[in-house]
């Protein structure tokens, strides 16, 4: 029991020993030099990584000061009268941490898991930092701080800065930085249209899609509009730029005969030729600003130019009409010593009479060999003078 007591008084005195080593004594009194922890009022703390020294005076949180004075004990700690006091150098060892430097709510460094900083430093939100500094009462605070630049590839739980193009706007948006998409999740009342060239700083989570989420919106800058290229040439995160003629349409888009992408967001009749500006996504157009430039009604006749797989405008009088069992029609449509073949299948519910005229908008084929026409839907067939 006796040489339990003795070991403990021994640890206690060795660990004093070590704390008050780095307190200088001399004829004119004790010296100490510290990092402001705390100042309040006429309070404040220095402390040098493993001893605290409070003093009677107002200092500057963050800054090393020496002091000189009359060093005593106290119940709380120790306290020094203070006699002289100036800035001081760093005479004491520094731990050093590296993350990424963020602001919410309080100051603090993401490595990824949060270490809460005192204070903030000079550095912009979001760039990977190295800091030297003491940690005292669960806070990290910076001494020497290096800015090293943002993160080059987007990692779980840290901030990214991403610089790209808007694909799909709302919130959350999708951006495209050159080479992939972000799903980016803004501040609440906040939202993005497509087209917009965008820089953003949020946190990274790494689903199957890249997650951004944007604390603030001053986290959020637009540039201006992504860069115009003609249809020929435009890439995604691009906004193309032609005239063309619509092939086909569905509820949801149009084909076109100037490029494989379907165009959408904006609606025309098969055979209007459109004029676009429209924002080039990963398979798809997306309309920003089209017109219809030329309507159908101007095409010009082409019921003696057959051209198999060609798209075109017919016109003529319906010369016989015979329907199958199966309810697959034929209808021959002739304009002077022109003819044609008419496929109507019974999805175009379309209803014709003998010398009738006729206006339809499709592609040239083949029925058994014969020079024929088809249609898309029952709207690509006029009758009547109102062609």
């Amino acid at each position: 029991m006796v040489s339990k007591k003795v070991l403990v008084i021994v640890l206690v005195s060795s660990l004093l020993l070590v704390s008050l080593a780095l307190i200088h004594y001399s004829p004119e009194g004790d010296s100490f030099t510290g990092l402001c922890v705390y100042s309040s009022g006429g309070f404040s703390v220095l402390y040098n990584g493993s001893t605290s020294v409070a003093i009677g005076e107002r200092l500057e949180l963050g800054k090393v000061y020496t002091v000189t004075g009359r060093l005593r004990e106290t119940s709380k700690g120790l306290w020094m009268d203070v006699s002289s006091l100036s800035l001081g150098n760093v005479t004491f060892p520094l731990e050093t941490i590296e993350g990424t430097y963020w602001m919410s709510y309080y100051p603090q460094l993401l490595t990824p898991a949060r270490v809460h900083l005192a204070y903030p430093i000079d550095v912009s939100k979001g760039k990977l930092v190295r800091i030297e500094g003491l940690n005292y009462g669960g806070k990290f605070y910076p001494v020497k701080v290096k800015a090293l630049g943002y993160l080059e590839e987007p990692r779980d739980g840290m901030p990214y800065f991403l610089r790209g193009v808007v694909l799909r706007g709302g919130n959350p948006s999708k951006v495209w930085n050159g080479s992939e998409t972000f799903r980016v999740y803004l501040p609440h009342g906040v939202s993005l249209n497509p087209g917009l060239k965008v820089e953003v700083l949020g946190i990274v989570r790494l689903y199957s899609t890249i997650t951004l989420y944007v604390s603030s919106s001053e986290d959020l800058q637009v540039l201006g509009t992504a860069e115009e290229k003609s249809i020929e040439r435009v890439g995604v995160g691009e906004i193309a730029v032609g005239r063309c003629l619509v092939l086909g349409k569905t509820s949801r888009y149009l084909r076109l005969n100037c490029t494989e992408l379907k165009l959408y967001g904006f609606t025309a009749r098969v055979g209007d030729e459109v004029q676009f500006k429209a924002l080039r996504r990963e398979s798809s157009l997306l309309c920003l600003n089209c017109s219809v430039i030329k309507p159908r009604e101007e095409l010009p006749n082409g019921i003696c130019q057959f051209r198999d797989g060609h798209f075109a405008k017919i016109s003529g009088r319906v010369a016989w009409i015979r329907v199958y069992k199966n309810g697959f029609g034929l209808a021959n449509v002739t304009n002077g010593t022109c003819w044609i073949l008419l496929k109507l299948p019974s999805r175009l519910s379309v209803s014709l009479r003998e010398n009738e005229s006729l206006t339809a908008y499709g592609f040239f084929t083949t029925y058994r060999g014969i020079p024929a026409f088809k249609v898309e839907s029952g709207e690509d067939v006029c009758l009547g003078r109102f062609c």
